[in-house]
């Protein structure tokens, strides 16, 4: 069993709006992941109450657990290491602006050996990461997420790695619908 944590964390400055609630967010995210047969399915929503207003506006129907910032986290790294601390099953991770993401990619994300998936331009992409069961990552000092995963092997994925694109800026946004949507009219879907 594999499960999912979606890094769910709030704002973002250059996209102008809430990441988690951009392009169908982590309800579309959560409901592929649950197509995709992915459980337990664990939210980290960022700082509190975060989680309480995800959940009642309904972004979190299909979590299994919600989570806000532990209240000493200032950063991405120190929520990992407080939420992977060897208590949790085997689980991919994906952030909240992963919009390309679907049930096929989550299922070979699951399905990969365990490590960080490559990225068709090679580059490691730690927040898709297949993490083994008890996980536990160790503080960096200078608090850099990328590091956290230094023990983990690179893997490659076939097509899904096309997938793996997160978008930080409005034309990033443009730019991947774009390209969605001329591979719908492509397929005759």
């Amino acid at each position: 069993m594999v499960g999912l944590v979606v890094l769910a964390g709030g704002q973002s400055r250059r996209m102008g709006q809430d990441k988690a609630r951009m392009a169908g967010g982590i309800r579309r995210i959560l409901t592929e992941a649950k197509a995709a047969g992915l459980t337990p399915r664990v939210v980290l929503a960022g700082p509190q109450p975060r989680g309480e207003e995800l959940e009642r506006e309904g972004w979190t129907a299909d979590a299994d657990v919600v989570l806000d910032d532990p209240v000493h986290a200032t950063c991405l790294h120190d929520v990992l290491v407080h939420v992977f601390n060897g208590d949790l099953p085997s689980v991919v991770l994906t952030p909240c602006d992963a919009v390309s993401i679907d049930r096929e990619g989550f299922a070979e994300l699951a399905a990969m050996p365990e490590g960080v998936p490559l990225d068709p331009s090679g580059r490691r992409q730690v927040l898709f990461s297949h993490l083994p069961e008890g996980w536990v990552a160790a503080p960096d000092a200078e608090r850099r997420v990328e590091a956290l995963f230094d023990d983990l092997e690179d893997q490659t994925l076939g097509s899904v790695a096309d997938h793996l694109a997160t978008v930080n800026t409005p034309d990033e946004l443009d730019t991947v619908r774009s390209r969605q949507q001329r591979g719908i009219e492509r397929d005759g879907s």
